[in-house]
């Protein structure tokens, strides 16, 4: 017993320092944000003069326009390719997982190997496809690239190899085509796993940095991220305290999404299976 409360103890002490090494810059971050420019680096942790004016700046009429266009930009697009990679990935994992035709195995190998192959390495090839079909600094060149998710189509193929075939049975006798099955049967049963494909998927796309920043020009399609670059890289100087202000306003959408989606990550991840 006396053990077990050291190894305890122990545990409770190393697990505490973690979260505190990972809490302490957020801490410093929200800190920053409700300081004057001229208190930013009085290395104190509470700020002695606290201050909304970094958030009124941010969206005041001069630099609303600015912020909140990359920030619905960025929900925007995020929530658009979350939907449709969850709709396209779910169909393409049913196929492979459940239908019978010519080639299944081998596009399934096609689909897994794909997943070794860095985005960097097709970095060339989108932007002069998008260049030559005149998509730049468009929604499209923000959406299209995300919407074919091999990680998404093994993930729900995983899981739709551990519905029993009974269920795909009985619906068959009762008259539902290929389509139904999908519809009215695996979508249902496949919440929870899609659902962490959605949020996994929101967040990738919302925190994307390196595709919006090559892909787009004007400052009415750049992302948060993208935003948030900008401004940390002011023409003469940074205004640090602002910048913070700016960060934390980007966190606060993929927090919301985490505790929204909680539940339904949790449970994907503890149902999706690893059957091969």
């Amino acid at each position: 017993m006396k053990m077990d409360r050291v190894k305890r103890t122990i545990s409770v002490v190393i697990l505490s320092f973690g979260a505190l090494c990972i809490l302490f810059p957020i801490a410093w971050m929200i800190s920053t944000a409700l300081k004057p420019l001229s208190d930013a680096f009085d290395g104190q942790l509470i700020p002695s003069h606290p201050t909304l004016s970094n958030f009124t700046a941010l969206f005041a009429p001069g630099a609303a326009g600015s912020v909140a266009r990359w920030l619905g930009n960025s929900l925007f697009v995020s929530i658009t390719v979350s939907v449709l990679v969850m709709i396209i990935d779910s169909m393409a994992a049913f196929a492979l997982a459940r239908l019978q035709f010519f080639g299944r195995t081998a596009l399934f190998y096609v689909v897994v190997i794909s997943l070794v192959v860095p985005f960097i390495a097709l970095l060339i090839p989108l932007y002069l496809e998008f260049a030559n079909a005149n998509l730049l600094d468009t929604y499209w060149v923000l959406i299209l690239p995300y919407t074919s998710n091999a990680f998404g189509v093994f993930l729900l193929y995983q899981f739709f190899l551990g519905i029993p075939k009974e269920l795909e049975e009985a619906a068959m006798m009762d008259g539902v085509n290929k389509f139904q099955l999908w519809r009215r049967i695996m979508v249902p049963l496949s919440v929870p796993a899609t659902a962490t494909l959605g949020l996994l998927t929101f967040m990738n796309v919302y925190n994307d940095f390196f595709w919006p920043l090559v892909a787009t020009t004007s400052q009415d399609m750049r992302t948060m991220t993208v935003g948030v670059q900008l401004m940390a890289v002011g023409q003469y100087n940074t205004n640090d305290s602002l910048l913070m202000a700016l960060t934390l306003c980007s966190v606060i959408p993929m927090v919301l999404a985490f505790l929204f989606a909680q539940k339904q990550l949790t449970q994907g991840i503890a149902t999706t299976g690893t059957n091969l």
